[in-house]
């Protein structure tokens, strides 16, 4: 029988010149948010069910990979199996669950606040599509210990360090805060205890649209007056043309003035340390984040070019308690690695890559070679060697197509040609 020698679905096979651009975008993602004060650290990708299914997570969760139970823990003779006579652990689904476990385990050597960098990956069973990927490396800072909107803001001149620093032009910063939600949604309507539920179907808006949604939070139980109510509510605020007009419309439909505030001072303060001119801040009262555990301001990164998110986060002030039983406040932002990739290398981005071809003849000898090699490593190329090939232009055409950008004959080492 023949093997597919394809990726898994939703998985991604990288080529060299792609992985060239991952890792000097990692590189200055971790380079920026070092700069930022913020400490890295790692986590294991299995984590207990327990803790992956306890942290209010919306859809993500239940788009979650679960392993099987191993060994003697697997008996599937037993009669009427359940699920959990089956699987043991998860893949995370994200970053923000397994940091709270990390915090937990070892906030007797941290400091508090705790400013932590996590660049790894996370899996979801989700339909692949451009831009998303069921294997994807995000990129987040969090803030444990803290309940100051300087958090937030902090959080949001990292992003646009990074974002900048990869060359992206046209950054839209979206904010939101779920306590302005909270209070709309209760004002139409629906009771306190639904709210988590009416904002995991409203996170849907900007990919079903009004209608579809509504009919969902229709179809879920909820009376239609109370959602056509707050559909129009949302539809209103929506049309707000400045920041200061989104506060007056939130005021109006009886946001809190602690709320609004907060909002203002976030988005007011990171305009004014703005990284790049055409960067923009801006209220967006259909920011939501589908997970459950945020429990304040959330927001969303956009590429005007692209028109989807490329990174996202907000605040999860309960999470830790409903672990633990200590209250601690936590935020959170991700720059999402795999679609800024995708756009750094659809738009043809540089990167720091000096990968030089040392072209040999036959008669060279491999002292003359290596000599040549490492007299070019030092001068700082990363060198590979090649024989002289038989169709020079292939050969050329396929090195800069994995991210060769340069060449060089041994005969004359300091004739370097670009590709």
């Amino acid at each position: 029988m023949k093997i597919s020698t394809n990726p898994v679905r939703g998985t991604v096979d990288y080529l060299p010149a792609e992985m060239d651009v991952r890792s000097y975008a990692e590189q200055i993602i971790l380079q920026t948010y070092k700069q930022n004060g913020f400490l890295q650290i790692k986590t294991p990708i299995l984590e207990s069910l327990d803790l992956l299914t306890s942290g209010d997570s919306g859809d993500n969760q239940k788009l979650m990979f679960k392993t099987i139970k191993r060994g003697d823990k697997l008996d599937l003779t037993k009669p009427n199996l359940k699920e959990s006579d089956i699987v043991e652990e998860g893949l995370r689904y994200d970053l923000t669950v397994p940091l709270v476990r990390f915090f937990l385990n070892n906030k007797e050597k941290l400091p508090v606040p705790f400013k932590a960098i996590q660049i790894d990956e996370s899996f979801r069973a989700e339909r692949p599509q451009r831009g998303r990927v069921r294997q994807f490396t995000q990129c987040d800072i969090d803030i444990l210990g803290d309940s100051s909107p300087l958090c937030e803001v902090e959080l949001l001149y990292s992003y646009m360090c990074a974002y900048a620093r990869l060359g992206f032009k046209n950054v839209t910063i979206k904010v939101n805060d779920r306590r302005a939600l909270n209070e709309i949604i209760t004002s139409c309507g629906f009771d306190s205890s639904k709210v988590i539920e009416v904002c995991v179907s409203l996170d849907k808006l900007d990919k079903i649209g009004y209608e579809a949604v509504a009919n969902e939070l229709v179809s879920n139980g909820f009376e239609a007056g109370a959602v056509q109510k707050l559909m129009q509510a949302i539809e209103k605020i929506k049309t707000a043309k400045t920041n200061a007009e989104s506060f007056e419309m939130l005021e109006k439909a009886g946001v809190s003035s602690a709320v609004v505030d907060s909002l203002k001072t976030i988005i007011d303060t990171a305009s004014k340390f703005k990284t790049s001119e055409t960067f923009k801040v801006v209220y967006d009262v259909t920011i939501i984040r589908g997970q459950g555990y945020y429990t304040g301001t959330v927001f969303e990164v956009y590429d005007e070019e692209f028109g989807r998110a490329i990174g996202g986060g907000g605040r999860y002030d309960k999470m830790i308690e409903k672990f633990a039983g200590v209250s601690i406040p936590a935020v959170g932002a991700s720059i999402g690695l795999y679609s800024v990739v995708m756009l750094m290398v659809e738009r043809k981005a540089k990167t720091l890559s000096k990968k030089l071809a040392l072209v040999y003849d036959k008669n060279a000898s491999f002292e003359d070679i290596m000599k040549a090699k490492i007299e070019l490593m030092q001068k700082g190329y990363d060198v590979s060697t090649f024989a002289f090939p038989k169709n020079f232009n292939n050969f050329a055409d396929k090195i800069k197509q994995n991210g060769y950008n340069q060449i060089v004959k041994i005969a004359d080492t300091s004739k370097i040609i670009d590709l």
